[in-house]
This record gives C-alpha cells, sequence and structure tokens, in this order.
C-alpha cells in the first residue's frame, strides 16, 4: 500500500476558517469530528451548518417528527461542545429530513451562511455518485440529502455567493459580503485520485464522545466501531479522515 502522509498543513496552513455543510445531525462527527477537532485546537474558527434536524431519522413509531427534532437538536448541542464548536457557529438551516432540494431556495440559504461567515475551504457530501463505493465488500446508497447538500454548496460557492446580482436583498445588511471559496474537502470518496488523509489519532477520544452524544443514534460502542471503521487504514498504526480535495479557479 501506498505510505499514507497528513495533508493537513498542506490544506490548512495560512486558513482561518472552514465551513462545514452536511446533511444531518450527526454527519460531521461520522465523516470528519476528527479533523473539526484538530481544526479548532489549530485555531482555525469552524462553522458546521446541518440542512436538517434530522427530524425523520427514526424507526420508533411512537415519537414524532417535532419531538425527534427537539431531542436531536439537544443531543446535536452537546455533540459540537464536545468538539469545541462554538455555539454560534452551530447552525440548522433547517429543511425537513428527507426533503433537501438542489434549488435556488436551498442554495440561498447555504449562500447566506457563506456570505456571513466568509470560509476560506468548504467541506461537503459527495455531490456525485448515487451509490458509494467505500471498499469491494461494502458499498451504500449515497442519501438523497447528501448529494443534494453538496450539489447546493459547491452551487453556493459558486457563482450565487460570488456574484452581487445573486440575492441582493442579503447586502440590506452588512453582515453579508460577496465571498468566494475555491477550495472544497468532500467526505464519501474512498478510491478517488484526489484523495488526501488527514490524521486525527490524537482526536479519537473527541470523535467518539461526540458521535456518542448522539445517543437516539449510537453508543458510544457504536461510535467506537464506526471510528475505526472509517479511520483505520492498512499499513499504519495511525488513524486518518479521508476527503477528496478539489481546488477550482
Amino acid at each position: 500500500m501506498k505510505k499514507i502522509n497528513d495533508s493537513f498543513n498542506k490544506i490548512f496552513k495560512g486558513k482561518e476558517r472552514v465551513l462545514v455543510v452536511l446533511a444531518h445531525p450527526d454527519d460531521a462527527e461520522i465523516y470528519c469530528g476528527g479533523t473539526i477537532a484538530r481544526l479548532i485546537d489549530a485555531g482555525i474558527e469552524v462553522r458546521v451548518v446541518k440542512m436538517t434536524s434530522g427530524n425523520r431519522g427514526s424507526r420508533d413509531e411512537k415519537i414524532s417528527a417535532k419531538d425527534l427534532e427537539e431531542l436531536r437538536r439537544k443531543e446535536d448541542s452537546a455533540s459540537m461542545k464536545v468538539l469545541g464548536v462554538k455555539m454560534k457557529n452551530n447552525a440548522y438551516l433547517p429543511i425537513n429530513d428527507g426533503e433537501v432540494e438542489n434549488d435556488l431556495k436551498t442554495i440561498e440559504r447555504i449562500v447566506k451562511q457563506i456570505r456571513e461567515f466568509r470560509p476560506d475551504l468548504i467541506i461537503t457530501h459527495n455531490p456525485e455518485d448515487v451509490f458509494i463505493r467505500f471498499s469491494q465488500e461494502d458499498s451504500w446508497v449515497n442519501h438523497r440529502d447528501h448529494r443534494n447538500t453538496g450539489k447546493s454548496a459547491i452551487d453556493a460557492a459558486y457563482p450565487y455567493s460570488r456574484d452581487l446580482l445573486f440575492f441582493p436583498k442579503h447586502f440590506d445588511h452588512k453582515k453579508y459580503k460577496s465571498h468566494t471559496t475555491t477550495e472544497f474537502l468532500l467526505v464519501d470518496y474512498y478510491d478517488h485520485v484526489d484523495n488526501v488523509f488527514i490524521d486525527v489519532t490524537n482526536y479519537l477520544d473527541k470523535r467518539n464522545n461526540a458521535l456518542a452524544q448522539h445517543s437516539s443514534q449510537y453508543s458510544l460502542e457504536d461510535a467506537v466501531d464506526a471510528t475505526d471503521y472509517f479511520t483505520k487504514f492498512e499499513g499504519t498504526k495511525n488513524r486518518f479522515e479521508k476527503f477528496r480535495y478539489v481546488l477550482t479557479d
């Protein structure tokens, strides 16, 4: 196997703000919890945007969507505290679970986040693949919310957050400014020529404890199993989170 190198300094050197745009509560912890914790530890500000509150992500017939939303927001707030995300940077758009669209209404919501936060890099979902191939043995469906979140986040970054005639009413408020983001880390790519690795060996406890705060979805044992599944790689004892890195014009 090719040697795995840590790309943290290469990608994040000189960066001040990273915006994470993912579909559901717990997606951030699963895909990049260690990276978020490491970024914050390095003094980089991280905002985590959840497109939905996960208000339908349950097989419990007795719980309502409203009650599930309240529960999952409470769990998510606790998880963000574990990772070190400031409450002002813990954002919900929110859209009903299962109803994320790649349309102008959705794009505008993300544009507002970009124009206010003005990130140097955006982390979001794989927008392309309907089926995710993790390995020869494991594949899964790329959730429609995930695909549409990835598409909408990239569309929001270019051209909508940059060009002043898109959603011009934003600029009635001083906190919104035209902004261009040209760098992306995309999750759920496991065999791509642009893949990079971020060493999260020293952040496994934070990652596991954060994910376990979503106790309606995971136990601590489940969280550890998920971390092992996604961060263990043959030929090294260190642990890594894997992304597709894209630098655009």
